[in-house]
């Protein structure tokens, strides 16, 4: 399998139109599930998948024909769809996303989700930023580090502060 991904992308190279068509074929379906679980919408994973081709054929002449063109082919697909994200920032204001608890009972799931607003307050809007990152988008500190610019270990320290602050506050707030 890595050396036909490999011959396919060679072929790419030299503009062989049934190479690519063999090769979406091949792969596609599981670009579209590296996608998903970076971005989370189908749709937009579809985006990804399809502007990964179109990075595919435009760097194809740079593929090193000893490496594996499979794993070269998932960061293609990685790196498009952390870029996607990017642009497409959530148009929702983070502060509104405060109803993670889960309670079948409305008051209480009510008090919790106050308490965790309370919370976020207490954050730089960069903590806030990561948080959404962490719980709500599922991404890896590595993601986030990507996406923020940041080197990982400052995404984990930063991380690791904010849910400090936040367990803090509301130990604090617990206990008024």
């Amino acid at each position: 399998m890595r050396n036909r991904i490999n011959n396919l992308i060679a072929g790419i190279a030299r503009g062989n139109e049934a190479a690519l068509n063999e090769l979406a074929w091949l792969i596609s379906a599981r670009m579209l599930s590296v996608a998903r679980s970076i971005v989370r919408d189908r749709a937009l994973a579809e985006d990804v998948v399809q502007e990964s081709f179109i990075k595919i054929v435009d760097k194809a002449h740079r593929f090193k024909p000893d490496t594996n063109g499979y794993a070269w082919i998932c960061k293609i697909v990685h790196n498009t769809a952390l870029n996607m994200l990017r642009k497409t920032k959530p148009t929702a204001d983070i502060d509104e996303f405060y109803d993670i608890a889960a309670s079948a009972d409305v008051a209480e799931a009510s008090a919790q989700s106050l308490a965790v607003e309370q919370a976020m307050s207490v954050l730089s809007e960069q903590e806030k930023q990561l948080i959404y990152q962490k719980y709500f988008m599922d991404f890896t500190v590595r993601d986030s580090a990507k996406a923020m610019g940041l080197s990982k270990s400052t995404v984990a320290r930063k991380i690791a502060e904010a849910e400090e602050k936040m367990r803090k506050y509301m130990t604090g707030a617990g206990q008024q």
